[in-house]
């Protein structure tokens, strides 16, 4: 496996969510069939409100097929108990009972007899994948495995099972349960948690001490209390939280809380409650809300279920239990299994993946998606890596503006947001964003429509000892806008500055081998040497995920890889910066054979060559020496035994394994491990081996077995030394050394003792598990064999970030040719952020670049002979956000199968947004104007007060915001009198543009936000004129705001469509969202088309008159925030102006060596370039 192996000494079950539910859908447009992938699935709190939240086209509802991937097969095997209870006749009338089963720890007697009688019904059916086909719920939950299958049966029957102790048995699992809970609860003593504030959004500083005692009392008791009369006695453990992958140990992580799921603000954006003594009311209304949503949400799912049949479901759940990173590869090759890298279940198992052949098969009648518009993956970045999980997920993401892949972060990395997501990503965001193909939505626009004030709060309160942050975000293809068959120009770049660039991901990946980062530790400041040294264990990568991230690039970017790979060799060889680098550089050289990269030192002529020079003893009895062998080292349970309390006691030490020979010290870190026995037979390379797992694991008897790849030349060269299993030395296992000694090793055997140690053709998996050798594992076709490449990427130089974009065009038009070679002007005009049209004379071409680029400053080499012209555009897109005047590019859309998608704005079912009344009591505390406020980050708040003296550079989000931070307290009664009537006016033209009619203020609870519901009707004199509005608010906007706000109303008008577009669509005619783009406020140029006029709008012909029911269209108008790792955001200001110290001004760019502006020594640059490119700007101020 590509993760490094932990020692599974303590594994907790996450039973419930830690963050409120989302919307799967808010991405795609209602008419697409949603194919979902939750890797990490957790609870199914996320397909409950999506089955509510979805929006529809005509009341018809959206066709969900959900795929739920989870390490823990218990947390599947309660998803689907939950599912068959909602699939049951008149699974309303117990909804209460079902929520006790799912969310508390302790049940009631009506509540526990629900759960065995459901379970004594589904065990039956987990005989065989023949049998659940067949039996009652196969329409509505299918198993992606039998092994899957199998696990969750296992948890049914031990959950039935405790129906069948006897009392001595019933009185011993009680005991343990509640010791269990017992000890969870010491971690939390004294402590406020307050992790649940976040499931409050805005209004999360009401609910600050209440959630912490809610917290408390739910693990004192057991249950959740909502303060009502008729609760009934809850003494009976509950089974599904007794049993885990870790055994029948009490595991349920201690941060556990049932409302965390749920959407609090619900139950307190109208309650006028104060901030201080709320807690005794808070906690009963939150409880309530959290219920009542699980029973909605239920109800919305029950619906779904009953409309459904065999052979036509709205909603399909599919269940696969086993690691993320595995499964991903296993539905890239669902028919295929590599031979020493085989496609593992998950750590410490030795079984292979075996999809169900009726779903996953090419001749399958019914097919399982393999591909998907939504990938939500939790917050796995957390525990597997960034560039473990990115490389395996986005070859499954369907090549759709719409798609949508989200990772999740949930620990703090870095000393800042910003910073956290460039450790994440290791490197520029940008430049990782075009080799991987994806890009932060966020990113490119500059703005988000969710909300992170909570978090913000969460931190600000618990800084220095913060130990989460919730950071959310949404990846699609660099290719938005592009046609959709997948044929946009391939990247293309230099070998060599590529190489360097890879390197230095290469250093980035692996910095936990830097001495001098570790060194660095000693000067930091206690609290946070401290969380550096317990975070310094959670090391992600292996040289194997490095090669499988080259493989992944190599299908997005044309270079001559063979020279990449030469020249990243050296780099890597010639390397001092990682102590144990030149200790993995065989494992290195064997995982970049393994995926496809040709060493020019190695091969089959090589190891012939060498075996017949060195005739080493490990491989006398083979007749062909194949380039890669799998090694097997059994070590003794004695062995284990006498250190496992040690290793379960240093948190999660990571397991290496080493091959040793006089000076010679290979490490591997690219590991498969499991407890059993090895079953071996034949010789020579016909030796094979069965593993028969022990499942008690740790717990158990038997021999600890480890297995890893390696080259046949490492072998030759050390044939005579020793194999070993050792603890990998972090500043977290210091302590071990003690007991291990410094090499740190568990065990060790010579490579020839066939009593420990096996030398093997092909990898062992567990018995009746056959490994395919005829089915290599080919790579999809990359984007770089459709066409020619034609878009360049060019390095800086310091080849840490692209520079710039290259678009070669040749001149193939006979015209084109002609005005070229006459010596005709050649010119470069900007049309989008992306988008450039180049003009030979009367010949245009259209240039599309897969990122933002600066056109009006680009470089033309025009070759009039050879009738070509290359068009060198700098590249825009960095972390460092700059005030500017043209930003309607922000708002992007694109057309997907002729409907209108969205970049950057999540979309909204507008009637599953609760409605709220402001309290109007003075002692009130007043959420509303700081959230607001929020939508302003420190920069913009410092340029608001800049935009008021002469001469002052336009700053048009900043003014974009002022109108919306305007429009939002208006029509809240904030300002006044509520005003519900507005207008959007330029008094450069004396133009009203549009009018906005709010009928309703709502909580977008899943986004943490606020939005108007309101209704927008075209500003011309005509219908104006006409409208029975005794009060309009006008809201000045200049010419660059007009034009902004000509983009930005389409997409509030898109964003909550429940209609369709009529094939005459102006959007389609004119192939434009906006209509009419650069007019402005020109009110004969409506933006939006007219196919949602008149829908729906019988709530403003009683207020407005019949004019206005005939001419709007319903709109949803949210905030826009800013973007939290591009920019400072909260409302502690501090000093705006002041530059970032630990950040490059021009890029962006942290985590290296910066050197200050020698006139202010304030501005600080990563390279000349950066520092050049920035001076038209920093010269302002520069002092």
């Amino acid at each position: 496996m590509s993760h490094p192996l932990y020692w599974p000494g303590r594994i907790f079950f996450y039973p419930v969510g830690n963050t409120p539910a989302i919307c799967l859908t808010e991405e795609l447009p209602p008419e697409h069939k949603a194919d979902v992938l939750l890797l990490g699935c957790g609870d199914p709190r996320h397909i409950l409100y999506t089955a509510y939240a979805d929006a529809s086209i005509l009341n018809e509802p959206r066709k969900l097929d959900v795929t739920c991937c989870d390490y823990d097969a218990a947390v599947l095997a309660r998803n689907t108990l939950l599912f068959t209870l909602l699939a049951d006749d008149a699974a309303e009338d117990r909804l209460s009972s079902i929520w006790n089963i799912f969310y508390h720890i302790m049940l009631d007697d009506s509540s526990l007899l629900l759960l065995i009688e459901q379970c004594r019904k589904l065990v039956p059916f987990t005989e065989s994948l023949d049998s659940w086909r067949q039996g009652p719920y196969a329409h509505v939950v299918t198993m992606c495995s039998l092994d899957t299958l199998s696990e969750i049966g296992r948890f049914w029957k031990l959950w039935l099972g405790t129906s069948n102790f006897n009392a001595k048995q019933a009185k011993r699992f009680k005991e343990k349960f509640q010791d269990g809970v017992k000890n969870m609860r010491k971690r939390y003593e004294n402590n406020v948690v307050m992790t649940s504030m976040r499931s409050a959004g805005p209004v999360a500083p009401v609910t600050l001490f209440a959630v912490s005692e809610q917290f408390k009392r739910f693990w004192m008791t057991g249950v959740t209390d909502d303060g009502s009369t008729d609760t009934k006695p809850a003494n009976n453990p509950n089974p599904t939280f007794a049993f885990s992958l870790f055994g029948d140990e009490f595991a349920v992580h201690y941060g556990t809380d049932p409302i965390s799921g749920f959407h609090l603000a619900e139950a307190l954006a109208s309650s006028g409650l104060e901030l201080s003594n709320t807690t005794a009311s808070v906690i009963p209304k939150v409880v309530q809300a959290a219920r009542q949503q699980f029973s909605t949400w239920c109800r919305a799912v029950i619906r779904r279920f009953q409309n459904s049949s065999a052979s036509s479901a709205s909603l399909m759940v599919r269940m696969y239990a086993g690691e993320a990173l595995a499964f991903c590869q296993a539905l890239r090759y669902p028919n295929a299994s590599a031979v020493h890298t085989p496609i593992f279940t998950a750590p410490w198992r030795q079984s292979v993946v075996q999809l169900d052949d009726t779903l996953y098969s090419p001749s399958a009648s019914s097919p399982a998606p393999t591909s998907f518009n939504v990938i939500e993956t939790s917050n796995l970045l957390d525990h597997l890596g960034f560039q473990n999980l990115l490389p395996v997920t986005i070859p499954l993401l369907f090549d759709s503006s719409s798609s949508t892949l989200y990772t999740e972060a949930l620990l703090p990395a870095g000393d800042s947001p910003a910073q956290g997501i460039l450790d994440h990503v290791c490197g520029n965001l940008s430049t990782i964003s075009l080799l991987l193909g994806v890009v932060p939505s966020a990113y490119v626009s500059r703005f988000t429509t969710r909300s992170n004030t909570a978090e913000t709060m969460m931190q600000s309160i618990t800084t220095p000892f913060s130990t989460q942050y919730h950071e959310r975000l949404a990846w699609k293809h660099i290719n938005f806008g592009h046609p959709s068959d997948g044929r946009h120009e391939p990247v293309s770049f230099s070998e060599t500055p590529l190489a360097r660039k890879l390197f230095d991901i290469y250093l980035r990946m692996f910095s936990d081998e830097d001495l001098s980062k570790r060194m660095a530790i000693l000067s930091l400041d206690k609290p946070k040497a401290k969380r550096t040294i317990q975070s310094s264990g959670l090391i992600h990568y292996s040289r194997r995920s490095f090669a499988l991230l080259l493989a992944h690039i190599k299908t997005k970017v044309h270079c001559d890889w063979s020279k990449v790979i030469d020249d990243l060799e050296a780099l890597i060889l010639e390397d001092r910066t990682l102590i144990t680098g030149s200790n993995f550089y065989q494992e290195m050289a064997c995982q970049f054979h393994l995926a496809g990269f040709s060493l020019p030192w190695f091969s089959p002529a090589h190891v012939r060559e060498l075996r017949s020079e060195e005739d080493p003893p490990i491989f006398r009895a083979w007749s062909t020496v194949p380039e890669v062998v799998t090694v097997v080292l059994v070590v003794p349970r004695h062995v284990i035994a006498k250190v496992q309390a040690d290793l379960s006691g240093a948190g999660t030490p990571i397991l290496q394994c080493e091959i040793r020979a006089d000076f010679k010290h290979n490490a591997f870190a690219s590991i498969s491990g499991s407890f059993g026995k090895l079953e071996v037979s034949g010789e020579g390379e016909n030796k094979t081996a069965v593993v028969v797992e022990d499942r008690a694991g740790i717990n158990g008897t038997s021999p600890l077995i480890v297995s890893f790849s390696v080259l046949s030349t490492t072998l030759i060269y050390t044939s005579g030394g020793t194999v070993g299993l050792a603890v990998r030395s972090t500043l977290g296992t210091a302590g071990l050394t003690q007991k291990l000694g410094l090499e740190m090793c568990l065990f060790k055997a010579l490579l020839t003792d066939e009593r420990h140690a096996h030398v093997l053709a092909k990898a062992p998996t567990t018995g009746g598990d056959m490994v395919n050798l005829d089915c290599s594992l080919e790579p999809p076709k990359s984007d770089t064999e459709r066409q020619s490449h034609l878009i360049h990427a060019e390095m800086d130089k310091s080849n840490t970030q692209v520079q710039s974009l290259t678009a070669h065009v040749d001149i193939v038009d006979p015209e084109g040719q002609a005005s070229l070679t006459s010596g005709c002007a050649v010119t470069v005009e900007q049309l989008s952020p992306n988008k450039a049209k180049l003009h030979v004379d009367q010949y245009e071409h259209v240039i599309s670049f897969p990122f933002p680029v600066d056109a009006a400053n680009a470089k033309l080499r025009i070759a009039r002979k050879s009738k070509y012209v290359e068009v060198v555009a700098p590249m825009t897109l960095t972390l460092n956000v700059k005030g500017e005047a043209n930003i309607a590019g922000n708002f992007r859309t694109a057309f997907d199968c002729g409907v209108p998608t969205l970049w950057s704005m999540h979309r909204v079912n507008l009637d599953r947004c609760p409605s709220f009344k402001l309290s109007r009591s003075r002692n009130a505390f007043d959420w509303f104007r700081p959230h607001v406020e929020l939508t302003f980050s420190h920069r913009e708040r410092a340029s608001r007060a800049r935009n008021t003296l002469p001469g002052s550079i336009p700053d048009t989000f900043v003014s974009l915001k002022d109108s919306l931070h305007c429009f939002f307290l208006s029509a809240a009664g904030l300002e006044g009198a509520t005003q519900r009537e507005f207008s959007l006016w330029n008094p450069e033209d004396d133009e009203f543009y549009a009018t906005i009619l709010v009928t309703d203020i709502r909580l977008d609870i899943g986004s943490h936000t606020v939005v108007a519901d309101s209704w927008i009707i075209p500003g011309s004199n005509d219908i104006r004129d006409k409208l029975k509005i005794a009060k309009v608010l006008s809201i000045k906007t200049d010419a660059y705001e007009s034009e902004a706000w000509r983009y930005l109303l389409p997409l509030f008008i898109e964003r909550c469509r429940t209609w369709k577009h009529k094939p005459d669509c102006e959007y389609l005619v004119h192939n434009s969202v906006p209509l009419y783009p650069g007019f402005g406020s020109d009110t004969k140029k409506v933006p939006w088309c007219s196919c949602g006029m008149g829908i729906g709008t019988e709530v403003l012909r009683e207020r407005y008159g019949s004019v206005s029911a005939k001419y709007a269209t319903r709109a949803a108008i949210s905030p826009l925030f800013p973007v939290s790792y591009m920019e400072k955001v909260g409302l502690d200001v501090g000093d705006p102006a002041e530059p970032d110290p630990t950040r490059c001004v021009a890029c962006g760019e942290g985590g290296i060596s910066l050197s200050a502006c020698a006139r202010c020594k304030k501005a600080k640059y990563c390279s000349k370039d950066c520092q050049v490119k920035d001076w038209k700007t920093h010269k302002k101020n520069c002092v």
